[in-house]
């Protein structure tokens, strides 16, 4: 069984995400371990306007040092600290390492019973069958300071800042 959770998971890489979408449904941000640049930290910032946000990076010093910068430049946020002492790998003390159902009881606040939506924004049919594909692509990422990836990242961006599917058919018309 999947659990639904309100808000977006912070996490440090792709294990982690792997790991928690196995059994939670909803939206997750990678900071790629102590990459956490600048621009991360302000979209990470656009996030919370909007969203929930739940930082839970690994209960070691990367871990706190990512944690501690994101709580002192964003205001609101929600800290999950995982204990490590129900880990099923004891030579790791990450949140791929960590135990289930001490994750869902930490968030467990979070947790939500209706189905999660996640906009399909179709921005393939845009970006990638226009001749100024690239162009449409850069003009969405600055007009919303998102952080530039392939379409799959751009679109969970866009989810996370809860934009709607019309917004962006109407920009992109007008764009063409």
């Amino acid at each position: 069984m999947k659990y639904n959770f309100d808000g977006v998971i912070v996490v440090e890489g792709k294990d982690d995400v792997s790991y928690l979408s196995s059994f939670l449904n909803g939206l997750f941000f990678t900071t790629n371990g102590l990459d956490i640049s600048d621009k991360k930290i302000e979209f990470l910032k656009l996030i919370s306007k909007v969203n929930k946000l739940i930082i839970m990076t690994d209960n070691d010093a990367s871990g706190e040092v990512i944690r501690n910068r994101i709580v002192n430049q964003i205001n609101g946020c929600f800290v999950v600290k995982i204990s490590g002492k129900s880990r099923k790998n004891y030579k790791k003390n990450g949140v791929a390492e960590a135990n289930r159902d001490e994750i869902l009881n930490l968030i467990q606040n979070h947790l939500v019973d209706h189905d999660i939506q996640l906009v399909k924004y179709d921005l393939n049919k845009y970006v990638s069958l226009s001749k100024q594909g690239h162009e449409l692509k850069m003009k969405l990422i600055e007009k919303y300071r998102l952080i530039d990836g392939n379409i799959k990242y751009i679109e969970n961006q866009l989810n996370m800042l809860k934009i709607s599917k019309s917004e962006i058919k109407l920009l992109l018309e007008k764009l063409i």
